[in-house]
């Protein structure tokens, strides 16, 4: 294993220690729920800051999930929404099927965080049920299975 994945692991770690931990918490903590996107956030850029330095096979398998699923790409425009963070167009998220759901820059993190499953509008004003269990475990998924196929590949 390269010292590059090396370094990206525990970023991956740290995602699905949030996951777990808001998975089993009784009470809803938004604060929780938004900081495990931010965390999806930060694996990204550490494996964006590291991918010059990954493996020929570890890159392969981590560029599928870190640069080309659209699924993955929607939830890392979450942040947009929780930190206020303007884009030049409008974010973006995948429901869990896939389909492209085009959200309002002016969404409220108030909003959208306010409960493990919410309704928000798309740009046309049509309510999606958002399950932020369900779309952070589904993310956590893929990344696995590309962090073990990256170190598979190594064997």
């Amino acid at each position: 294993m390269s010292e590059a994945l090396d370094r990206i692991l525990p970023y991956a770690h740290s995602f699905s220690e949030l996951i777990e931990r808001c998975r089993h918490d009784p009470t809803f903590n938004a604060g929780d729920w938004q900081d495990a996107y931010n965390r999806l956030n930060r694996l990204r850029d550490r494996y964006n800051h590291e991918k010059s330095n990954l493996d020929h096979s570890e890159r392969q398998a981590l560029i599928k999930v870190f640069e080309e699923d659209a699924f993955i790409e929607g939830l890392l425009h979450i942040r947009q929404i929780g930190e206020h963070v303007q884009m030049r167009s409008e974010p973006v998220i995948r429901s869990m099927t896939n389909a492209p759901i085009p959200i309002c820059v002016e969404t409220s993190a108030l909003g959208f965080f306010q409960a493990p499953v919410v309704r928000v509008p798309d740009t046309t004003g049509q309510l999606h049920s958002i399950s932020h269990l369900q779309n952070l475990k589904k993310a956590e998924k893929r990344i696995q299975r590309a962090l073990v196929s990256a170190i598979k590949k190594l064997l």
